[in-house]
């Protein structure tokens, strides 16, 4: 007899976040419903039965257009290891994602990695595959923008002009997909270099709160700080706009901000030699952020976060006697100078070869 459709569901859920989606998983395992099927990444398929804890945890197995063959090799031994920790294979799906599981113990280890160095290699895999992506529409918005340039110029193309407009807009669609494959790639090494615990102590937990503000002053992002503190809310993680706070007690709590420019100014004061990198085109040296860090706890200060290389936050509590490190006035600069790495090199440089290439066109009509 076929199975009883109240014994089966299908849920539809998009993660991007691995993390987020192991411990959904696990919490269907609690309410009696063990994972059968994954389709797509978003359609799930569970099975009814009694309420069990499991965990779950995901590797893919893509392997390189050219493997070697310790590639091919690497995911028998993989499974092997895994079968011996008391996983099993649940299922895989389109994108190559397994799917493993294993009963909850206690005191034991309930993940499939629980080294830094294995953990780092698998972040790398995942990475890598949204990097192919990228790498993918790159090419086809180079081929897309010769063709343009070619049936521009080439005679008795009129009736094909519509594709100048497809080639601009095609051409958008893909670095926009870039951008976010980018993202994406970024945002799995970082999270799966983690171990789960140490995941939901920083952005996983029930009392954490995620908030994005766009502040674009020193000053006012320390005051917009200080007030959450205040209503029991204190920050432990930040991106450019967008900061996590933990729920805990009121307190009067006192921001500080810093950066590099700021740090070389306090190093020219000092009759010190400042931090310059000449090939450090991206802004990615952080030697000035060890110094920073150095002055700031000697100071009195709490690191909280940085964001890339640009500026760290710092936090100490009222009356806690931390001296600040820098000037009043420069609260008053605005930090979205500082906010922004990589993504805004790239931006410029790409408006940069637009107006080279608009200015060459131009000139040859």
């Amino acid at each position: 007899m076929g199975q009883d459709k109240n014994d089966t569901k299908k849920v539809f859920k998009w993660y991007i976040s691995l993390m987020k989606e192991r411990l959904w998983l696990e919490e269907q395992s609690k309410k009696g419903w063990l994972l059968r099927d994954v389709t797509m990444g978003v359609f799930y398929t569970f099975d009814k039965s009694g309420p069990v804890h499991m965990v779950y945890d995901v590797e893919r197995f893509d392997l390189s257009k050219n493997p070697t063959k310790r590639e091919i090799e690497e995911k028998t031994d993989l499974m092997d290891m895994a079968v011996e920790m008391g996983w099993k294979t649940v299922c895989h799906d389109e994108g190559q994602n397994y799917y493993l599981a294993k009963p909850y113990a206690e005191g034991e280890i309930n993940e499939l990695y629980d080294s830094p160095e294995d953990r780092a290699r698998r972040a790398e895999r995942y990475r890598s595959f949204f990097m192919t992506k990228v790498q993918l529409f790159i090419w086809i918005d180079i081929l897309i923008l010769l063709l343009g340039i070619c049936f521009y110029y080439s005679p008795g193309t009129e009736e094909v002009a519509w594709f100048s407009a497809f080639s601009m807009i095609y051409v958008a669609v893909c670095l926009i997909l870039c951008i976010i494959f980018l993202r994406w790639g970024n945002l799995y090494a970082k999270e799966l270099r983690l171990s789960l615990d140490e995941w939901t102590a920083l952005y996983g937990r029930n009392d954490m709160m995620a908030v994005r503000k766009v502040v674009l002053t020193i000053g006012g992002l320390e005051r917009f700080l200080e007030k959450k503190a205040q209503e029991g809310y204190h920050v432990k993680d930040m991106r450019i706009f967008r900061y996590f706070f933990s729920k805990g007690e009121p307190g009067q709590y006192s921001y500080m901000m810093d950066t590099r420019y700021l740090t070389n100014k306090r190093r020219k004061k000092a009759g010190a030699g400042v931090f310059k990198d000449e090939k450090d085109w991206e802004g990615c040296n952080n030697d000035w952020q060890v110094q920073s860090l150095r002055e700031a706890e000697a100071a009195g200060w709490e690191f909280v976060g940085a964001v890339e290389s640009r500026n760290i936050l710092y936090r100490a509590e009222a009356g806690s006697g931390a001296v600040p490190l820098n000037d009043e006035r420069y609260k008053k600069g605005i930090r979205i100078t500082s906010a922004f790495g990589g993504m805004a090199v790239f931006v410029v440089v790409c408006g940069l070869v637009g107006a080279v290439i608009g200015g060459i066109v131009g000139a040859l009509m």
